[in-house]
């Protein structure tokens, strides 16, 4: 009886063994799962959605095994990137998963559009990521930052801890193509996200804003003589009283280009009741001192 019950214990001790062992890619498995998870809910509100899910298409995707070192470059097909793994000092973070390609019913030109997703474990986000910038944007990489149209962004964005989303993007080396990374983290989660994919489009410039045509001089006369005196510091009830005499030339004030009007009374021509500086966009009037050569604003 005894001799029985030792085996039945050593048994049950192998069994015990067996289920430590399997259960450590489930812990690993479910750790990088939270870890996406995370990072996934912030992004839609950015009209981000790293999973590429919804009508888009098949957004399944497989668990990789992990380099021990990182990743040196992200690649799809013939495109590639430097990875951020190599710009991560010791300390901030490091690569914790990866999910290899996802697959969606493709776009006009019948490509598919084949994506990597990067999971990272930061600590301080917008300092890496401000790094990061710095090695991308332009030089031998030559990435733009974008918004969701490849629309190139006037000015680079401050950065914050809390959360964010980027748009790297550059011309794919395939034809019609944009090779295109996108970068979103949660502080909450302590977790950075980067998808690296190509889709259909083109990396573009934004239209230089158009200056308005400056007004005329009659207009701006007009404009002065719709006025009342009083508005000017001149007496009377009436502009008719008062004669106005364009100046040639222009003068800045305030970085704003203005024309320089004489203003006379009527019955009297000779003498100059005062000087008047009307700003082209007719949207601002200054009085000019003679003496001290400095402005006062009107309007």
């Amino acid at each position: 009886m005894k001799k029985a019950k030792k085996e039945k214990t050593e048994k049950t001790g192998k069994k015990g063994g067996k289920k430590k062992i399997l259960l450590i890619p489930v812990i690993l498995l479910l750790v990088a799962a939270i870890a996406a998870a995370a990072v996934f809910v912030v992004l839609p509100r950015f009209g981000i959605n790293l999973l590429g899910g919804g009508d888009s298409g098949d957004s399944s995707s497989l668990e990789e095994p992990l380099p021990k070192k990182g990743v040196e470059t992200y690649a799809v097909g013939e495109d590639t990137a430097t990875a951020l793994d190599t710009i991560l000092l010791e300390g901030e973070g490091e690569l914790i998963a990866l999910r290899s390609p996802g697959k969606t019913k493709g776009d006009s030109s019948g490509e598919a559009d084949v994506r990597y997703t990067y999971i990272y474990e930061l600590t301080n986000p917008a300092e890496v990521m401000n790094r990061y910038l710095d090695t991308m944007l332009g030089g031998e990489e030559g990435f733009s930052l974008t918004d969701e149209k490849y629309l190139i962004l006037d000015e680079r964005p401050e950065l914050q801890d809390a959360e964010g989303v980027l748009i790297l993007a550059r011309a794919s080396v395939e034809e019609g193509r944009v090779f295109q990374l996108v970068i979103g983290w949660s502080q909450a989660s302590a977790n950075l996200a980067v998808r690296v994919s190509t889709a259909e489009g083109k990396v573009t410039k934004p239209e230089p804003e158009k200056k308005p045509e400056p007004s005329s001089v009659s207009e701006q006369m007009e404009n002065l003589r719709s006025m009342t005196p009083g508005q000017l510091g001149l007496p009377g009830d009436s502009m008719d009283a008062y004669t106005i005499f364009p100046v040639d030339g222009f003068v800045k004030v305030d970085g704003k280009e203005c024309r320089r009007f004489n203003i006379y009374n009527t019955e009297n021509p000779g003498s100059i009741l005062g000087t008047y500086l009307l700003s082209t966009d007719q949207q601002h009037i200054y009085m000019l001192d003679p003496v001290t050569n400095t402005v006062s604003t009107i309007r």
